[in-house]
């Protein structure tokens, strides 16, 4: 199992002993302390097997085996390499691994696999016939090694072992052999006790689940491994009056991958750009012809949209007061004039990773991870803004689980929860990218259809609506079933989003009056 925080630490120190290399780059004493870092994170790659953090670092290392009397030269070679260094760093200290989901809906040929080794093939049928609704394919195995085998040729995105009470030197060797192999696995055990969970992860679990293992429990575990949705690339914005230190900037950060950067020259296209562009961070210059930093991250900050942006400022004043007073007014770090590629890089990423968390958070529904309502109505804005401008076709539908206070009164508000929380992947999965999947409230969902026709959009809400009803649902005593009801409205036969959004909540009201489980389109005359 990798140790990702180690990773993680010992680069945070690379960072720092390299800045002090670029205040000095003639102190061999400077050079040896950086040295010293590199060979940790050296040592620490070869130690986790990570083959290509190796490989970034060799030409590093070599380079510094060669150093003699360093100076410039020797500087500017190391800063060209440290930025792909850090971008391997960042991937190797991931928890989500690099399998992408696609963007249209699940195929069923294509489903990914989940390989499930245990002696008892019979104890897990039920969970055989449900996965293929949760988006898997399943195939158990009594035979261990032949199992390992299929999860190997079939390129299972996971394992499931019983461990029993124990990995005995057998399942232990089939565990390290599946670890090497570079698929994740899962222990599985009526026993949860500390000393079998310390077994567990010292030979790479990934997780641990007490049996009878719930298709709940499997899921959660699996999706992150199975539909990892494609981040959009992190936008970086730079304000800088020079020419030089702009070139430099997008020297040191076109290196890394899934970035997109826009630089400007005039602070008075700040905030027109922020309003374009909307960047993850914004790199400031803090002394300008006409102004300074401080000046525009004032105005930046009494724009609401822009109060939470992280600002950088470029600087090369080191005066602490005045570094003090421009953080009170907006400011989040400081880098001092000339500044370290691998520091940039360093800075640019952890800022910009910080900034889509926390915006995260204030889009998101807490429970089942979807856009809450506010965003979601905004980005059914967004939508009708650019079908009218393309002249193309945008659904709206709001989905209501029926009688869901029935099922939280039955089965505990929990339970409910997990209904709300499998409903919510249920369509996630099987709507494309380019559509928009919310939480209205309470049991009510909404899906924005963009560039797709009231015909389309209905008939994928059937598929999903009858898909959805044959998942089963466990609770203490069984299993049941939920189904829900929707309403459906097309622009532009409903001119604006609020005329969208009443038509499809009366359309969901006639789907109710007409017996529930069914989808039903407003109609509109020339719609």
């Amino acid at each position: 199992m990798i140790n990702r925080l180690e990773i993680h630490n010992t680069w945070n120190d690379v960072v720092p002993a390299w800045k002090m290399v670029w205040q000095d780059c003639h102190d061999l004493e400077r050079w040896a302390a950086f040295m010293l870092q590199c060979d940790r994170l050296l040592a620490l790659a070869k130690e986790e097997g990570l083959t290509e953090l190796e490989d970034a670092l060799r030409p590093l290392a070599v380079l510094l085996a060669n150093v003699k009397e360093p100076g410039e030269q020797q500087k500017s070679a190391v800063d060209l390499l440290l930025p792909h260094i850090f971008a391997v760093v960042r991937d190797a200290c991931s928890l989500a691994p690099r399998r992408l989901a696609t963007t249209s809906p699940i195929e069923d040929d294509a489903l990914p696999l989940v390989v499930m080794l245990t002696p008892e093939p019979d104890s897990v049928q039920d969970l055989l016939l449900q996965m293929e609704h949760y988006g898997y394919a399943f195939k158990v195995f009594s035979n261990y090694r032949e199992g390992l085998q299929a999860a190997l040729n079939l390129r299972a995105v996971a394992v499931v072992m019983e461990i029993g009470n124990g990995l005995n030197a057998s399942l232990a060797q089939f565990a390290d052999q599946i670890c090497r192999k570079g698929i994740k696995w899962f222990a599985m055990s009526r026993k949860g006790d500390f000393a079998l969970r310390l077994q567990a992860v010292r030979h790479g679990a990934q997780g641990f689940f007490l049996e009878p293992l719930t298709i709940n429990a499997l899921v959660d575990a699996v999706d992150p491994l199975a539909y990892m949705a494609k981040e959009d690339p992190y936008r970086v914005l730079a304000l800088d009056d020079s020419a030089t230190v702009l070139a430099s900037i997008q020297k040191a950060l076109e290196q890394i991958p899934n970035l997109s950067l826009r630089t400007i020259r005039q602070p008075d296209l700040v905030l027109e750009t922020l309003l374009d562009f909307s960047p993850d961070v914004l790199l400031l210059d803090f002394h300008m012809q006409g102004c300074n930093g401080l000046e525009v991250a004032k105005i930046i900050r009494q724009n609401k949209a822009f109060e939470s942006i992280p600002i950088v400022y470029l600087t090369s004043e080191t005066s602490e007061d005045v570094q003090l007073e421009a953080m009170r007014h907006g400011g989040d770090d400081f880098l001092t004039k000339p500044i370290s590629q691998a520091q940039l890089v360093n800075t640019v990423i952890s800022k910009a990773e910080r900034y889509r968390g926390l915006r995260k958070l204030m889009v998101e529904d807490s429970l089942t991870g979807l856009f809450n309502h506010i965003k979601t109505k905004a980005l059914l804005q967004q939508a009708l803004l650019q079908g009218e401008r393309q002249q193309l076709p945008v659904c709206y539908a709001i989905l209501d689980l029926d009688h869901f206070k029935r099922v939280n009164d039955t089965y505990g508000h929990t339970v409910g929860d997990r209904v709300l929380k499998t409903l919510a992947r249920y369509l996630k999965q099987r709507l494309r990218r380019a559509d928009v999947v919310g939480r209205y409230g309470g049991e009510e969902f909404v899906v924005v259809f963009f560039e797709a026709s009231q015909e389309q959009a209905l008939e994928r809400l059937n598929s999903i609506r009858e898909g959805f009803a044959q998942i089963y649902h466990a609770y203490d005593e069984g299993i049941f079933s939920v189904t829900f009801s929707a309403g459906l409205a097309a622009f532009p036969g409903y001119t604006n989003m609020m005329e969208l959004m009443v038509a499809a909540d009366n359309a969901l009201y006639a789907a109710k009056r007409a017996g529930r489980n069914c989808v039903v389109p407003a109609s509109r005359s020339g719609a």
